[in-house]
């Protein structure tokens, strides 16, 4: 059930210096599920989420007083809207509002004419592969991965996330275009007697 409540907007300036308790509170889930913390960073660094913001790809999930609890933070990587971040603070949690920001990227990524849409995730936790399998992302093999999320991939493993749990995912973002012309040219056309 989403909290009607909350809505989704494009991110403000003022908004980035919020965002680092939603992605705090959010990890604390995150690596409880995990098990471990590994060394791994609680927060995105600040010139990354600065840039998606610059790049109009940082979308934050409000409450009704139009405070941030939730956002998702992405690049544009080969024509793929490359999902970076998405965090939803702990207390606002299983209310859909990971679901309305993936919503509104992918629909930003078909309106903006990206091929697809990609993330990383862990493959085992519940709210992690299997959320986005039900909102159509797919597991790409690596070996059938362009070389930019190829690089990515192996870029987090350096970083501390475990290869074996990672999973890349992509999803198709493709629109049906208006009709320029007839869907079977060349067909006769049917009369009736």
């Amino acid at each position: 059930m989403t909290d009607p409540a909350s809505s989704v907007r494009s991110s403000r300036q003022d908004d980035l210096a919020l965002l680092g308790d939603v992605e705090r509170s959010a990890a604390e889930v995150y690596f409880a599920a995990l098990g471990e913390r590994a060394g791994l960073p609680d927060v995105m660094p600040p010139e990354i989420l600065q840039a998606c913001h610059d790049a109009g790809l940082l979308w934050v999930c409000v409450d009704g007083s139009d405070a941030p609890v939730g956002f998702l933070a992405a690049a544009a990587i080969d024509g793929v809207l490359f999902v970076k971040e998405m965090s939803v603070h702990s207390a606002h949690q299983r209310r859909g509002l990971g679901r309305l920001l993936m919503q509104r990227a992918i629909a930003h990524a078909a309106d903006a004419g990206f091929t697809g849409i990609a993330l990383t995730t862990d493959r085992f936790i519940p709210f992690n592969a299997p959320f986005y399998e039900r909102l159509g992302f797919a597991e790409c093999p690596l070996d059938q991965a362009p070389e930019t999320l190829r690089l990515l991939c192996a870029d987090e493993a350096a970083g501390g996330f475990d290869p074996e749990r990672r999973v890349l995912m992509t999803r198709s973002v493709s629109v049906l275009q208006p009709a320029t012309g007839p869907v079977y040219p060349g067909r006769p056309k049917e009369t009736r007697a």
